[in-house]
């Protein structure tokens, strides 16, 4: 118990007075020891905690012994930026990637490139307009059920309350649902959540707590995978991966073309020739329907916060959609970039409620580097 305690304060004055991240600035606790940041992980809002840190002490905040953040733009640059004269990559990190190792997000730089050639297919020009019918059948249908709950049967409005968060979230997943494995959740038709939509939103806590396990008690993680029921340990995501892998399997059993994703991944090929493994293709759906769904949604539901917020904004809004559009029909996905203001919007209600906002953390090269100013030593995310 005694060497515990000399240990711990031991460490916690190493860390605040001697460490190498010794002269970067931030509050002395989360300096100390990995704890403040941790309760901050898990309780969800460590995106306004760290916020709050940088308008204390600036662009560049240590919020760990072995962990930066930084908010300046040459940051940007040099931590993810193409490298020169030789200079190591700040690579991923492996432990906040793990799961993600066979898509695109978690690739190594060669897995990538393969992945982002083949994958640029399904988001061409050509594949958007091919696309567009089966897009707009879902957005028509969302209007419907939303004219549904707020007018009677005569067409006159009623006093409803729409949860409009959820019907957004309904829409997009079917969207990409559709696009990513050949079918829709049916999330709009049944006016609910699909069993795995319910699976992924509940799974977003438990890759929460993996990730700090994995961070900082990897060897606890190891003990917990083997002793505790695999129900408690990376179920969710086990049955996310298996139903992705079904659907996948079920969709490239399909005779007839369509323009969806898995098209596109079944067909193109890399520069070197090569495709994409069942596996490949069933990660990089599970990583599109999340990529491409709830974050859209949480966008939209930001933009629709703010314009109610901002009454003249969304009296400014609608006449530039009416006098540009004569028509609901004339709305289409390329028509829509003619809707200068519509596009201010969304940057800015992307700007105000990032739909992303947690960091993606890189490692230090090997060698170390400067960053704004302050020399990092290798492994430092």
């Amino acid at each position: 118990m005694g060497l515990g305690i000399l240990y711990a304060a031991a460490s916690t004055l190493y860390n605040i007075f001697l460490h190498p991240l010794s002269s970067v600035p931030g509050p002395k606790l989360w300096t100390a020891s990995n704890v403040p940041y941790i309760l901050a992980w898990l309780s969800g809002r460590a995106q306004f905690v760290v916020h709050g840190l940088h308008e204390q002490y600036g662009d560049v905040v240590r919020i760990a012994p072995n962990r930066l953040s930084f908010t300046h733009p040459d940051a940007w640059r040099d931590i993810r930026g193409h490298r020169k004269n030789g200079q190591g990559e700040h690579s991923k990190d492996p432990d906040f990637y793990a799961i993600s190792k066979h898509n695109i997000l978690g690739a190594s730089r060669a897995d990538h490139a393969r992945f982002r050639r083949i994958l640029s297919h399904g988001f061409s020009a050509k594949s958007m307009q091919e696309q567009q019918p089966l897009i707009t059948q879902y957005v028509d249908l969302l209007m419907q059920r939303l004219g549904e709950k707020t007018h009677d049967e005569d067409g006159m409005p009623r006093e409803a309350a729409v949860n409009v968060a959820s019907w957004l979230n309904f829409a997009t997943f079917d969207v990409i649902g559709d696009l990513s494995f050949g079918e829709p959740f049916g999330c709009l038709e049944q006016s609910a959540y699909h069993p795995w939509v319910e699976a992924i939103f509940q799974g977003v806590r438990q890759f929460g707590v993996l990730t700090v396990l994995q961070w900082y008690f990897p060897r606890l993680l190891d003990i917990m995978k083997k002793a505790l029921p695999r129900r408690y340990i990376g179920a969710r995501i086990d049955a996310q991966k298996a139903y992705a892998e079904a659907k996948i399997k079920r969709r490239l059993e399909l005779e007839k073309s369509r323009p969806d994703f898995v098209e596109a991944m079944a067909t193109a090929r890399s520069d070197d020739g090569q495709t994409l493994t069942t596996e490949e293709m069933a990660s990089n759906a599970r990583l599109l329907v999340l990529a491409g769904s709830e974050t859209t949604a949480t966008a939209l539901c930001g933009a629709v916060y703010f314009l109610a917020s901002h009454p003249e904004a969304q009296i400014t809004l609608a006449k530039e959609v009416r006098s540009v559009f004569a028509a609901e029909r004339d709305i289409d996905i390329f028509s829509v970039n003619q809707l200068r203001y519509m596009l201010a919007v969304l940057d800015e209600a992307m700007r105000m409620f990032p739909p992303v906002p947690s960091q993606l953390p890189r490692v230090c090269q090997p060698e170390g580097d400067v960053i704004c100013g302050y020399r990092i030593p290798a492994g430092v995310r």
